[in-house]
């Protein structure tokens, strides 16, 4: 009886070491308050590189540690930082095993586009994602305002003290009302379901009364008699409001479709945002429509969306990491990976045509002297407090689009004035990145 109470505790006594350990221990191990953590900083570690070879993160030693030094500010919400006393983010920390053991990364990032993305968000707080259609490859990834991986023991007390949060990725974790943007997943869900032609003619008198409560366009400006496609062109509330009553509950199905309410399977994590399970009246059918009511989305979901319209219909998996180089196993490459044929090739060029009216005639021209041939659709989005955040959505060229692009800036007001440059600028860019 003795022995078999002594076997007992014993056995307990070692089940609770051993959860113990995996509860405790094995994150104690890597925290920094642990000694043995800085054994890893003794050691050198794996350059990330950017699809052209151009080192963005690398390790330099004053020969008792090593460092990591950063290409660009605009890297920290992707590439992350890797520091004795602050841990590690983003990349180096996703791919912490592989680097300590001296693996390479090569992403798919391009550093001149990260910074040409950085610079034109440069003083707004916003974020800017910018993808190849075909294959999911995310060319450049920035929220602003950052940190500086460089300068991090410098400016720590005042990056935790700025009201602007700059530790928040707003790419992958800044929840926004998307406004106008989601009116080409509406204008491609109406024509699947037959419910609506491009060239149908309707009569916009600048706002609808629903439910004793008014829907208006921006700045209350009646359009007249215009067709489907101007009607997306000039981002028309009135028009888009009916064609999402018309849809009803087909119009969460298409969102969900389009990956809003679940986290897009990215290399590093992010939020899904916020979709309605139902819609529980006409009024609300109309608020989703335009991109209004409860609807919450991140810049990178909105990136996806316009890829995918952009790649005929078909949503690719983003990614960043396109090779992992080194060790036993040499290399480790990402395949692109098609998720879905979420709109029938057919109806996505409909919608793209629609969008270059918008980018030629509509909401999403731009005085800038640029050569693009693009299209686009911009969103205003109504926060309940404080000014509109502004959305743009883009691809280019117009045949065959090579890069989609989403820029979101946090309550800068008119999507048409402030994002629109911003994409364009970006865009260009990036259409350079294989010349």
């Amino acid at each position: 009886m003795r022995k078999s109470f002594l076997a007992l505790v014993t056995m307990f006594g070692l089940l609770f070491l051993s959860l113990f350990y995996w509860q405790i221990c094995a994150d104690i191990q890597d925290h920094p308050a642990n000694p043995r953590y800085y054994q890893v900083f003794k050691e050198d570690r794996g350059v990330i590189y950017d699809r052209r070879g151009v080192p963005l993160a690398a390790s330099t030693s004053d020969g008792t540690i090593f460092a990591r030094n950063y290409a660009a500010p605009s890297l920290c919400h992707v590439v992350g930082y890797f520091h004795q006393r602050y841990g590690m983010t983003g990349l180096e920390r996703r791919y912490h095993e592989d680097l300590s053991q001296g693996r390479s990364l090569i992403t798919t990032l391009d550093l001149d586009v990260q910074k040409v993305a950085e610079q034109a968000l440069a003083g707004k707080q916003g974020a800017v994602v910018v993808i190849k259609p075909t294959s999911g490859e995310v060319l450049a990834l920035v929220s602003s305002p950052g940190v500086d991986g460089n300068a991090l023991d410098a400016n720590w007390s005042n990056y935790l003290g700025d009201e602007r949060s700059p530790f928040l990725n707003r790419a992958t974790h800044g929840l926004y009302p998307p406004g106008s943007v989601v009116k080409p997943i509406v204008y491609g869900a109406a024509l699947g379901e037959g419910l609506v032609e491009r060239n149908q003619i309707w009569h916009d008198h600048g706002s609808m009364v629903l439910e004793n409560r008014t829907i208006s366009n921006y700045g209350g400006k009646a359009h007249g008699s215009i067709t489907t496609d101007q009607a997306l062109a000039v981002s028309s509330n009135v028009v888009f409001a009916q064609l999402a009553m018309s849809l009803g509950d087909r119009l969460i199905e298409e969102f969900r479709r389009f990956g809003f309410g679940m986290d897009v399977g990215f290399d590093l994590q992010n939020l899904g945002g916020y979709l309605p399970a139902k819609i529980t009246s006409a009024y609300d059918a109309a608020q989703l429509g335009i991109g209004q009511g409860e609807l919450l989305v991140t810049p990178l979901q909105m990136a996806s969306v316009v890829s995918t319209i952009a790649n005929g219909g078909v949503l690719m998996r983003p990614f960043v990491v396109q090779e992992v180089r080194g060790g036993l196993k040499m290399r480790q490459i990402t395949r692109p990976q098609s998720i879905s044929q979420v709109l029938p090739g057919s109806q996505a060029r409909d919608v793209q045509e629609a969008m270059i009216l918008a980018a030629r005639e509509g909401t999403a021209q731009t005085s800038l002297p640029l050569s693009l041939d693009y299209g686009g659709k911009t969103g205003t989005a109504q926060t309940g407090s404080g000014a509109d955040h502004a959305w743009f959505i883009g691809f280019a060229p117009t045949e065959r689009p090579q890069v989609a692009v989403a820029v979101l800036v946090e309550q800068g007001g008119s999507g048409s004035q402030v994002a629109v440059p911003i994409g364009v600028t970006v865009m260009d860019a990036a259409l350079r990145v294989d010349e």
